[in-house]
């Protein structure tokens, strides 16, 4: 018996990260598991197709919007795991939430990351409450221990866009004070918050830099992106990296920003948090149900208090210190891996016994 994963896996995004976590969690725990796009089908038909030659019996969709085309009228019996835009962003659409409405009813069990993205479920499906868990994500990191931050951005050095041409990437050293943004480049994400008011920062302190680093998942604001950082100094992007050579730019980083519109549970963030390197992040409900204000990071409502937060971080070593320690802390007790592992392996197998 096999159990397919649904998701939309573009390369180096946190789909799939999430995605292929997950599988790994599932076949270390005896589960057979395909992760597959929804890109790779064209429609219902193939999908039947897909079950049929492969033993389908049970499948896990991964945003209830995305998959619910595929998985609506399916005849597999199937649980989702709401990811974030399908409950803050597609509910607001009455096409998308009907497609959703009809999905969630048939689903055999919903994962939460969060209480509070549990509680927004419950009021647009209040009849679904004995079906929903509550799971927050797990982090797994993969850091290695590169000497410095010109060995890390050397191989993508052809690929970068912006601020190399100012020359403040050229002699990159112990001083340079590092803020990365690793997002997709998409309106949700919202990469052009920061831009304007970071590059007059780093006019101000040549020692700043922010590097956006993910991939393009919207044409057109992409475009946006790239347009403007080309205006702007004292900001670069970078295309989407492997999670190894991610994670250890991450230790490398004075801090990890977010300036995400609306969040289902950033892994960015968490992955930061388990590493030890401050995250600066927008004040949004899906941060702020894993961020303490000046306990577990740094929250900022507009751009002008992203840089009087940043700069507060940068003049002070303690708050960094504490920080750092106590956002470590909370990753180890709500973020475990097993717990993670233990909580899809017992679904996926009610599913198949039923």
């Amino acid at each position: 018996m096999t159990t397919l994963l649904l998701a939309y896996c573009v390369p180096c995004s946190g789909n799939l990260v999430t995605a292929e976590r997950i599988r790994t969690f599932l076949e270390s725990g005896g589960h057979r598991c395909i992760r597959k796009c929804i890109s790779d089908f064209d429609g219902h038909e193939q999908l039947l197709e897909f079950i049929s030659n492969n033993n389908i019996r049970c499948i896990m969709g991964i945003n209830a919007y995305r998959t619910g085309h595929l998985l609506r009228d399916c005849p597999v019996p199937f649980g989702l795991v709401f990811g974030g835009t399908d409950l803050n962003e597609s509910t607001a659409i009455p096409e998308s939430m009907d497609l959703m409405t009809a999905t969630v009813n048939r689903a055999r069990f919903l994962v939460c990351f969060s209480k509070e993205i549990k509680q927004q479920a419950l009021k647009l499906w209040p009849h679904v409450v004995d079906k929903i868990h509550i799971q927050p994500q797990g982090v797994c990191t993969y850091a290695t221990s590169s000497s410095c931050l010109s060995d890390i951005l050397t191989p993508y050095r052809a690929a970068e866009l912006g601020s190399c041409s100012c020359g403040c990437t050229d002699d990159l050293n112990d001083s340079t004070k590092v803020f990365l943004l690793v997002c997709g480049l998409r309106p949700v994400k919202d990469p052009i918050y920061l831009l304007q008011i970071f590059s007059e920062w780093h006019k101000e302190d040549s020692r700043v830099l922010l590097i956006v680093v993910g991939p393009e998942m919207n044409h057109d604001h992409a475009r946006k992106v790239k347009g403007e950082i080309c205006r702007c100094v004292g900001i670069l992007l970078l295309p989407p990296i492997p999670q190894t050579d991610l994670h250890t730019l991450m230790l490398r980083s004075f801090a990890v920003v977010n300036s995400s519109v609306s969040e289902g549970m950033s892994g960015a963030i968490l992955e930061a948090m388990c590493l030890g390197v401050p995250v600066i992040a927008r004040n949004i409900a899906g941060n702020a149900a894993i961020i303490t204000h000046k306990e577990t990071g740094l929250l900022f409502n507009s751009p002008q208090e992203f840089v009087s937060e940043a700069k507060c971080l940068l003049g002070d070593a303690d708050l960094r210190k504490t920080i750092t320690a106590k956002a470590q802390d909370y990753v180890n007790t709500h973020h475990s891996g097993e717990a993670e592992k233990q909580t899809y392996c017992r679904l996926i197998s009610s599913v198949l016994l039923q």
